[in-house]
């Protein structure tokens, strides 16, 4: 008539289920990638000119100074370089500037580096000024003196 069931299997399968849903979801959560972080750091900018006073005189060739920014970052870095007179050449870190045919006086190159990124605190900015100096006064002519006197000398005569 009345069948006898144990009651313990009963109560031990759903906690047997229980069991082996957290140790898969334990062991999923150990299997999760990892994500790295690098700290971000901004952008360290120097800028050096050589030579930082030249003399830029007619008929003595090009003025030239190197221009040679050194910059850190985590980051690829991009050079942008300009200047309030004269001509910059190059791409990059190190560039040459033509002041040549300058009147006397200080000028400025600039640069901008950039990480690409966007955002302001990924970017530096630097500058260096330039003294071009008066070309020295060529040097006085020197007169030619001659002194003129007569054979000989007339009374009363001038």
């Amino acid at each position: 008539m009345f069948r006898h069931e144990p009651r313990g299997i009963a109560f031990l399968v759903p906690l047997a289920l229980v069991g082996l849903f957290t140790l898969a979801t334990v062991a999923s959560a150990q299997k999760k990638v990892r994500v790295e972080t690098r700290e971000f750091t901004p952008p360290n900018l120097s800028l050096l000119a050589e030579p930082r006073v030249i003399t830029a005189c007619e008929g003595s060739g090009s003025a030239i100074v190197q221009l040679n920014a050194r910059a850190t970052s985590n980051y690829p870095i991009s050079y942008r370089w300009t200047s309030n007179a004269g001509r910059i050449s190059g791409d990059g870190a190190t560039v040459t500037w033509d002041l040549s045919g300058l009147q006397p006086g200080y000028y400025k190159a600039y640069v901008d580096v950039d990480t690409g990124s966007g955002d302001e605190a990924c970017q530096a900015f630097a500058s260096t000024a330039i003294l071009v100096n008066r070309c020295a006064p060529p040097p006085p002519a020197c007169p030619n003196v001659g002194i003129a006197c007569p054979d000989r000398v007339v009374v009363n005569e001038r």
